[in-house]
């Protein structure tokens, strides 16, 4: 007599279980390393940004520290942005909702300063010409 229950209790579990399900969203950038060279004061490279979802969504990527840099879609499902920049410190990309409020998705370009004293010289030590 109760079976007749359980078909629209089954049906609104799986629809309430459908909206909450977490939205995939993926950020890859490159490169994600930049090596400062000995001497300079700056890194300078072409930073690309590949985002991709598992349904069209409507965001924007934003550059922390870097109010200039901003590109936004409106409802892909995938995008990419490509930027030269120089900057001395770690880059944090970010891919937010068109307000700016909600982080969906976060990646760090990191910046290594390169140091001459921690680098060995490379020449065989039986060279007797150098």
């Amino acid at each position: 007599m109760r079976k007749w229950l359980v078909g629209p209790a089954l049906f609104f579990l799986v629809i309430d279980s459908l909206a909450a399900a977490p939205r995939e969203i993926v950020l890859d950038i490159s490169p994600r390393l930049c090596v400062v060279p000995a001497g300079a004061a700056q890194c300078a490279a072409t930073v690309h940004a590949r985002w991709h979802a598992s349904e069209p969504e409507s965001l924007c990527l934003v550059i922390l520290g870097h109010r200039d840099v901003k590109q936004c879609w409106e409802h892909y499902a995938e995008g990419m942005y490509d930027v030269e920049l120089e900057f001395s410190a770690d880059l944090v990309l970010q891919l937010r909702d068109p307000q700016l409020q909600q982080v969906l998705a976060s990646e760090t370009l990191r910046v290594i300063h390169e140091a001459l004293q921690y680098r060995h010289r490379r020449r065989q030590p039986w060279n007797i010409f150098d």
